[in-house]
């Protein structure tokens, strides 16, 4: 018998946001034919903008978590590379922070994109080329807007 996959991703919070739709929905979706198992974490307690098919935690249930896990910002990428549990650790860059006002600071910016234990993945070819041109790293893959499928494919590469 297969072993089901087990697969969290890390967001700011499941408000309403493009991030949090997507995510949300896709993983939904997936559920309908799948048993893999999906966690979400989030870093701040709000209502969430669809109702998840999955389960829905705080970071601070993150530390005995053995599977899959995907940061999605920078503030999860660094919380992530603190986690011990996780068999594989992913930065799945959702936007070019550092192109914004509150993502400027270089030094804490950089501490997500240089770690080699947590492998980039980008949402487009055009997102590959600017973090290579920020971090002088290649991504290990490119995901379109949380293309669950794709994701699972690459955990188990």
């Amino acid at each position: 018998m297969q072993k089901n996959n087990q697969i969290g991703f890390i967001i700011e919070e499941p408000s309403s946001s493009q991030l949090s739709f997507n995510l949300i929905k896709n993983i939904n979706n997936y559920l309908a034919n799948s048993q893999d198992d999906f966690v979400v974490f989030f870093e701040n307690s709000t209502a969430s903008v669809l109702n998840p098919e999955f389960s829905l935690m705080s970071l601070s249930e993150i530390w005995n978590f053995e599977g899959s896990l995907f940061a999605t910002n920078v503030s999860t990428a660094i919380s992530l590379k603190k986690c011990f549990a996780p068999k594989q650790k992913y930065f799945y860059v959702w936007d070019l922070e550092w192109t914004r006002r509150q993502g400027k600071e270089f030094e804490f910016t950089i501490q997500a994109f240089k770690d080699p234990a947590l492998k980039l993945i980008a949402r487009s070819e055009e997102h590959a080329t600017a973090i290579k041109n920020y971090c002088n790293r290649d991504v290990s893959g490119i995901v379109s807007d949380f293309n669950i499928e794709q994701l699972v494919r690459i955990t188990n590469e």
